[in-house]
């Protein structure tokens, strides 16, 4: 399977996707984070969660909830990682 991955930073970290599980998604659980704990910077176009800004305003617009990664791990599919930059190699 050939590798998809969504990546967007954040002030202090990094969003990764997986857009590979995504596809077999059934509730979108980082949509559902994002909208109830996030700014909306989030939305599905094609099966895939996708930025609604650019990257460089993903930067400013993200207030860093974290909720993408938890929601994604514990409903959806697993497919959403957060990279912090005072953990990164």
């Amino acid at each position: 399977m050939k590798s998809d991955i969504y990546r967007f930073r954040f002030r202090t970290g990094e969003v990764v996707i997986d857009h590979n599980r995504c596809v077999q998604c059934t509730n979108y659980a980082c949509l559902k984070a994002d909208s109830l704990f996030g700014t909306g910077v989030l939305r599905i176009r094609h099966g895939r969660p996708v930025l609604t800004t650019t990257l460089d305003d993903a930067k400013r617009l993200c207030n860093e909830c974290l909720t993408c990664e938890l929601y994604c791990q514990a409903y959806g599919n697993g497919g959403a990682r957060i990279l912090l930059d005072q953990f990164a190699d």
